[in-house]
């Protein structure tokens, strides 16, 4: 291969893209479908809850004269915004098909003003699972057994602290003595050890004053708080983490508020994957898109894919099919206003690629053929490089010690 061509080829990858502005084809579900049918990510995303936050951002979204606020997004879980102290983990993990729909069932909305036309749009959608594969049982229960376990040690070293500030014990090797004698017959002598280890390790640093052994068991809670964090989360991960079979369904509406709330588009999606490990995920994709404005555009899209993940690179591929179907104004011969129907099949076969170079700094490659437009003649190969920056946290939302339950 000549110089040359090595050039072209280069350049080709990094500034080579469709020549017609499609959205981008994922074979997922939208996480938060009224987002999704508006393409915007809201500015302000309101998650309430319970239902006294929810009232609330509800009442915030209208302004004095009673018209809804725009840039605003809300994303809610019915179910949880009530507490269910009926709910057992067992249920939460392995739910018949009436329960994965309570728990899964997600509700989302967002407003955005068009910066072309100027009108106010609203997205409203839904979005529930159906199955929600098999959870590591096994890990699960050794996860919750480490954090009920770190629990323990946070709680009898909190028992210690009370006794020292009412007198009953004088001394820092009485202090780290009696969080022994606490956690005796609740675990293992080897954990025991290791917590009294922690204790001697910083004993040294701080006096026999009452007020300098508090501090030194205030120091002894944030470690173990440290080591406590890393199971709680893990144990939060296993919780979501699902094997096998997954089946989900979602819709969504946009409509125009400034012309008497009209619907221009509709999506309905359906998903159902199966995950062989959490970085491992094979997923059949089906979704109907209609769009209804000067010209009116449906899609119905049928397509498989599969996702690798792991520390040092990701990887998809994707085919999916389409069949559409553009009602575009038009004038015949005789200079009339028709409708002119245009309907054709189509696919789009994509490979993308993900390299991270720091924590929050990715290199992408997208590589493939788009859909054909009905608009506008094009191959439809495309070849995308680029770096992807975040400089907000990707991890998810943890949750608290006391919501394990969900």
């Amino acid at each position: 291969m000549s110089k040359i061509h090595f050039i072209v080829i280069v350049l080709n990858l990094l500034l080579c893209k469709t020549v017609f502005a499609q959205e981008q084809s994922k074979l997922t579900i939208p996480s938060s479908p009224a987002f999704g049918i508006l393409n915007y990510e809201p500015s302000s995303v309101m998650r309430p809850t319970n239902v006294k936050s929810l009232s609330t951002d509800i009442l915030n979204s209208f302004d004095e004269d009673g018209k809804l606020l725009v840039n605003l997004g809300l994303e809610v879980s019915p179910y949880w915004l009530g507490s269910h102290p009926e709910l057992t983990l067992d249920t939460y993990l392995k739910p018949n098909l009436g329960q994965t729909v309570l728990q899964s069932f997600s509700l989302s909305a967002a407003t955005v003003k068009d910066s072309v036309s100027g009108d106010n749009k609203l997205g409203a959608g839904f979005r529930f699972k159906l199955y929600n594969g098999e959870p590591a049982i096994t890990d699960i229960a050794a996860a919750g057994a480490d954090v009920k376990t770190r629990s323990a040690i946070l709680a009898a070293i909190q028992t210690e602290k009370l006794l020292v500030s009412s007198g009953l014990h004088n001394s820092k090797q009485e202090a780290i003595k009696g969080i022994k004698d606490h956690l005796a017959g609740q675990m293992s002598q080897t954990l025991i050890d290791d917590v009294i280890k922690m204790g001697n390790t910083i004993i040294g640093d701080f006096g026999d004053s009452p007020a300098a052994i508090d501090s030194m068991l205030e120091k002894l809670t944030v470690n173990m708080d440290r080591t406590y964090k890393v199971y709680r989360e893990k144990f939060s991960d296993l919780l979501y983490q699902r094997k096998g079979l997954i089946v989900e369904l979602a819709g969504a509406s946009g409509f125009n508020t400034s012309d008497k709330y009209s619907v221009e588009r509709i999506g309905l999606w359906g998903n159902m994957s199966y995950n062989i490990s959490p970085d491992d995920l094979f997923s059949l994709t089906a979704r109907y898109m209609y769009q209804k404005r000067d010209t009116s555009l449906s899609n119905f899209d049928i397509g498989i894919g599969f996702l690798k993940k792991n520390s040092k690179y990701n990887i998809s591929l994707e085919a999916m099919l389409r069949w559409l179907r553009a009602d575009i104004p038009d004038v015949n011969l005789s200079s009339q206003q028709i409708t002119r129907v245009e309907k054709k099949f189509t696919y789009r076969v994509a490979a993308q690629g993900s390299y991270p170079i720091s924590k929050d700094l990715n290199i992408n490659l997208s590589f493939g053929k788009d859909f054909d437009s009905p608009y506008i003649s094009s191959s439809g190969i495309f070849s995308i490089l680029g770096l992807n920056y975040s400089i907000f946290s990707r991890e998810p939302e943890r949750l608290n010690a006391g919501e394990s339950s969900r």
